[in-house]
């Protein structure tokens, strides 16, 4: 159980670089504003969705760790197990989502740019639009809900999953006010920070 959460302790420090190489220094050269089928095939949308399905990827393997590592704690127990089945399927649900936009999508919209066109829109409501809510509402409800369990149970320094609180909610902050660039950029350095220090406590775990 030791290296499982030692691995999972590497992978949360993963999973924090990834995220702000994913938003900080990728994103920032996607074009979002631009016809959905351009955006799918362009080669910055292609590297960030790489390192956005690692960071879900290293994020996923993480909670494992994390929730042994608390498995002796009594306190909050049941609230922990349950925000950790959440966070666990919601990064489960996100990765499906980033697999499918670097192998499935860029290939439909070279075939049938107008379709993806379509179904990239902002009138589009369809299963599409509603399964990637889903997956992202999951994920963000289901870590943040996870980190506050990991603040109950007091075993881990404060820094970490309080970074990673605020991350979540510094992102649409930001965006409403600024840009989503800016949320995004601002947004993710505190989470890949949080995300890291809580990885360098269970690497360190004894």
């Amino acid at each position: 159980m030791e290296k499982l959460i030692k691995i999972s302790g590497i992978a949360l420090i993963l999973g924090g670089l990834s995220f702000v190489i994913t938003n900080v220094a990728i994103s920032p050269f996607v074009d979002f504003e631009g016809p959905y089928s351009e955006m799918l095939t362009s080669s910055s949308f292609f590297y960030r969705m790489i390192f956005a399905a690692l960071t879900v990827a290293f994020l996923l393997l993480g909670t494992i760790g994390l929730y042994l590592y608390h498995s002796q704690v009594e306190r909050a127990r049941w609230y922990r197990l349950v925000t950790f089945i959440i966070a666990f399927f919601g990064s489960a649900f996100l990765l499906a989502n980033e697999w499918h936009q670097i192998f499935v999508l860029p290939e439909i919209a070279k075939i049938s740019p107008e379709v993806m066109d379509e179904l990239g829109s902002s009138d589009n409501t369809g299963s599409y639009a509603i399964g990637a809510m889903i997956a992202l509402t999951t994920f963000s409800f289901g870590w943040i809900l996870f980190t506050i369990s990991l603040l109950i149970s007091n075993k881990l320094k404060r820094l970490g999953p309080a970074l990673v609180i605020a991350g979540f909610f510094i992102i649409p902050l930001i965006s409403g006010i600024f840009t989503p660039v800016w949320g995004g950029v601002i947004g993710s350095i505190s989470l890949g920070l949080g995300f890291s220090l809580i990885g360098i406590e269970l690497f360190k775990n004894r």
